[in-house]
């Protein structure tokens, strides 16, 4: 791991990170298109090996949820719909973060009605920039296709991902096409195949920053010619943390298992050590499936990845379970304490563990503080050499903890339901052990951090800097004096396997140079802007800025700023290992102006009292809806009125209110009228203003019904059955809808008397 520090600004970063396991503080996770769209659950799991607190939450939908786990104990987040991605090859905002007050363990399940899968989760020190794809063929049932998938979950802004493809996608790409997708932290992009026979098994994803990835299958059978079916899902292990050596343990009381193995580097040989010896040659992206049902211990010359298959219950002979998909871990990359979680999720019936430890190791582990051996397991040697020994062990659903004593453990977790099943990886180290530990370079008369990243307990290190030091420290310091290419030599050995590692580098020293950046930025809110660094040949850049913000992009972008984002940003060119002297840039982002123009309301300009002055308050300048630049606004009638503001930064703020013309309820009936057609007073209405329905009926002094209306605009002609009625007193009653000063509605009834005069 390379650190170049400078006293007068900070520690930067390296470009590894080594020693990590699935223990951390911090996660980014997706999930995936499952058979049952919308309809299937999502947990997440999480363990601990002390008490502590946290929070679950999909950042850019809002939703949130904290969590407190005991010490060996599990808790459940049960995730809403929204965190399910759907369809292929568009970005999503459904990237689900944990964060941790201490070091904790995560999965995650999804199941719904005998479709059940699991998968570890990596926190983002264990995760990086390259992966292959490890999946499934998919299936084809009732006129749909159920295709292989996988996700990439963005862990950092303006993350760059370069997609490789191995077969067809939904969206028409081809294989062996490359194209490249923009993702901010937290979205994320879903990429399904064409057809249920296609298989995305073999893509290569590169990206500039750390990605989670996810891959598997929507349904599908394993193998192809059992009629059981069920989703698959597993988080990729970055190609930096592949190993060389795996054992692989038949899943209890199946008759066989499917196996997959992916090369990262062509000219992989690949050698099966078993009951059925074989040898592959694969190069970079290609794999090979195989089908076995002994243990085996298998060796390449190059890393590679490998995938256990659990089968469906047609063909295990057990007659219980259904598909499902574990990537395994290398024997380079053991743990020595794993907590770990059986899932009873989804009718789960039966649960074990499968444990991988060295021969010499198997009386010192517990599970749960006692031996295996009191579970009624027992360790079985593998292999011609027995170097390594397993053993199967049924466990109840719920957190378990394998103690290794020894050079570690490798533990996986599985389940067998009536038709459905689970399997993750329970725990395991995802060092960076394909990745050079060699700085590239560093300044002159400049400390350079030397770091074999390796656990000190298993191996031992011995560094050779080139200019006649040697050390055999993990963890250390030097300065260079001189000007010039130094090799340096790293040999690193294995206590537990018995194995040394050689890696070699040309390490530069060369002279600070200087950057130039950004000098002032004021924007208002939500005005987009970048950062700018002067160009540095094959200079790489890390920014800094207030609210921990963190890029390696040369002119970071900022497409929604908030006031928040104000603040001191330096950045420095990294060149060979030796950083620049540090620029800054100062940004004030103004906030957006605030006018008020009050909350909507009835008004009633028909009023003669009435005067309403619509006042946003104090700013530089304004503009109404009806590009009048007043300070206020009189208000002459209802309608909706919009001011935008601009403040002395040239910031523009707007605010709307909708005022409805509503004016109470005003009713007026004469006392007489005379219909004689002499043009006054002709015939009888009630006058009513500003009601929502009406209805008017007159009697005679008899009861006689002789006339009724609806219509607020009708009137009594002084007719009755078509002749004109006897002079007299009639009764009127009026029912109506009508509103009160407030603006709330009532219904009324009234009633009195008219004269008809002739």
């Amino acid at each position: 791991m390379q650190r170049i520090l400078l006293g007068f600004l900070c520690l930067l970063s390296g470009l590894y990170s080594f020693g990590q396991s699935n223990e951390g503080t911090d996660f980014w996770l997706g999930f995936m298109e499952h058979f049952d769209t919308g309809r299937n659950s999502m947990v997440v799991m999480i363990t601990a090996k002390q008490n502590t607190s946290g929070t679950v939450s999909i950042p850019l939908s809002g939703w949130s949820q904290n969590f407190t786990v005991t010490a060996n104990q599990v808790s459940l987040i049960r995730l809403p719909r929204e965190a399910e991605n759907v369809g292929s090859e568009s970005v999503n905002q459904r990237g689900v973060r944990v964060k941790s007050d201490d070091p904790v363990s995560v999965y995650i399940h999804q199941y719904h009605s005998f479709r059940a899968e699991a998968s570890i989760v990596l926190p983002v020190e264990a995760i990086d920039r390259e992966y292959y794809i490890m999946t499934y063929t998919g299936f084809f049932f009732d006129g749909r296709d159920y295709p292989s998938e996988f996700l990439l979950v963005a862990t950092e802004d303006e993350t760059e991902v370069r997609i490789t493809l191995s077969d067809r996608t939904l969206a028409g790409k081809s294989p062996g096409s490359t194209f490249t997708v923009m993702l901010d932290a937290g979205e994320t992009y879903q990429v399904q195949a064409r057809s249920a026979n296609d298989d995305l098994t073999g893509t290569h994803i590169q990206s500039d920053k750390k990605l989670a990835v996810f891959g598997g299958c929507q349904w599908t059978s394993v193998p192809m010619s059992c009629n059981l079916r069920d989703n698959l899902l597993e988080q990729m292990y970055p190609v930096s943390t592949w190993g060389r050596r795996f054992v692989t343990i038949p899943s209890a009381r199946t008759s066989f298992d499917i196996y997959r193995i992916l090369a990262a580097e062509d000219n992989t040989v690949i050698e099966i050590d078993g009951a059925n010896p074989r040898v592959f040659n694969l190069d970079a992206g290609e794999f090979v499936e195989y089908q076995s049902s002994t243990a085996a211990f298998i060796t390449a010359n190059k890393p590679i990845l490998a995938a256990q298959y659990l089968i469906g219950s047609n063909c295990n002979g057990l007659g219980i379970g259904d598909p499902a998909f574990v990537l395994l871990n290398s024997v380079e990359q053991t743990r020595n304490i794993v907590t770990l979680y059986n899932s009873s999720f989804q009718n789960i019936q039966e649960n074990y563990i499968n444990v991988i430890a060295q021969t010499g190791d198997v009386n010192n582990i517990l599970i749960d503080g006692q031996p295996v051996t009191a579970t009624g397991s027992n360790f079985v040697p593998v292999g011609a050499n027995a170097d390594f020994s397993y053993a199967q062990i049924r466990v109840q659903a719920g957190s378990h903890t394998v103690n290794s004593g020894g050079c570690g453990v490798i533990v996986t977790a599985y389940g067998y339901g009536e038709i459905e099943s689970y399997a993750y990886s329970g725990g395991a180290s995802f060092t960076a052990i394909n990745a050079n530990a060699i700085p590239e370079g560093g300044c002159l008369n400049d400390t350079i951090v030397f770091d074999s990243g390796l656990p000190r307990d298993r191996y031992e290190a011995f560094w050779d800097l080139g200019d006649g030091t040697t050390s055999t420290r993990h963890r250390f310091e030097h300065i260079y004096d001189q000007l010039g290419t130094y090799p340096v030599t790293l040999i690193t050995y294995d206590r537990c396997l018995d194995e040394r590692d050689t890696s070699e580098r040309d390490l530069l020293v060369s002279l600070r140079q200087s950057v130039n950046a950004t000098d002032e930025m004021e924007v208002c809110e939500g005005t987009a802007f970048r950062l700018t660094a002067s160009d540095l040949n094959e200079a790489r850049y890390e920014w800094y800025g207030p609210n921990e913000y963190f890029s390696t992009a040369q002119q970071p972008n900022f497409p929604n700023p908030t006031p928040a984002q104000s603040g001191t940003y330096s950045v420095v060119g990294i060149v060979s290992g030796c950083a620049t002297f540090p620029a800054l840039a100062e940004v004030t982002v103004h906030p957006t102006p605030q006018p008020y123009l009050g909350e909507d309301t009835l008004v009633c300009t028909r009023r003669s009292d009435f005067e309403l002055l619509l006042d946003p308050g104090q700013f530089l300048l304004y503009r109404w809806q009806d590009n009048s630049r007043l300070p206020v606004f009189a208000v002459e009638e209802g309608g909706t009125f919009r001011v935008d503001v601009t403040d002395e930064f040239g910031c523009v703020g707007t605010d709307e209110v909708v005022l409805t013309e509503q004016c109470p309820t005003r009713i007026y009936a004469p006392n007489a009228f005379s219909p004689n057609d002499d043009g006054n007073n002709d015939r009888f209405r009630i006058f009513a203003t500003d009601i929502s329905s009406m209805e008017l009926k007159i009697f005679d002094r008899w009861g006689n019904q002789v006339f009724s209306t609806a219509d607020p605009d009708a009137s009594w002609d002084g007719f009755w059955r078509n002749r004109p009625a006897a002079a007299g007193v009639y009764v009127w009653m009026f029912r109506y809808d009508g509103f009160r000063e407030d603006g709330s509605t009532f219904s009324g009834l009234e009633s009195g008397e008219v004269s008809l005069l002739r």
